[in-house]
């Protein structure tokens, strides 16, 4: 499944991308992210907690940062799973910053798939949370630039 937005911010280059390379800023701004911590410089634990339909989730996730261009992309990929048996294969997260007609363009690409009694629940459900997690994840970007 893929999530993806875009949209401009009344932020410099320089505040977008110091966001961006702030993998944990990042990852507090994801709805359900209780903690993520860095292993290494490349490399970081986050512990994800969700409503999911019936089902309450709590995954420990390992993230790995696979590309960075510096002023203008992150690229992040990694795999979690819970006590329950569910499993997430995030094949990649890509922010992205652009030029925009009002400031800076941000962009991001989340592509994931999940395993387990939440694949069960059928991609509607599924879909339907993607599509809440993606409109907050924004609102929280915009409002973490705001305060930047």
């Amino acid at each position: 499944m893929e999530l993806a937005d875009r949209f401009d911010v009344p932020s410099t280059p320089d505040q977008v991308w110091a966001l961006f390379w702030d993998l944990p800023r990042v990852a507090m701004c994801l709805p359900g992210c209780e903690s993520i911590e860095a292993v290494d410089d490349t490399a970081y634990k986050a512990r994800m907690v969700q409503k999911v339909g019936p089902f309450q989730i709590a995954m420990d996730i390992d993230l790995t940062i696979d590309e960075m261009h510096e002023g203008k992309q992150v690229v992040v990929s990694g795999s979690g799973k819970d006590r329950m048996g569910n499993r997430l294969k995030l094949s990649k997260l890509s922010l992205d910053i652009e030029e925009g007609s009002s400031g800076m363009g941000v962009a991001y690409t989340i592509d994931f798939t999940l395993y387990g009694k939440l694949a069960a629940l059928g991609s509607s459900v599924i879909k339907r949370k993607a599509e809440d997690i993606r409109v907050e994840f924004t609102k929280r970007i915009i409002a973490e630039l705001a305060n930047s």
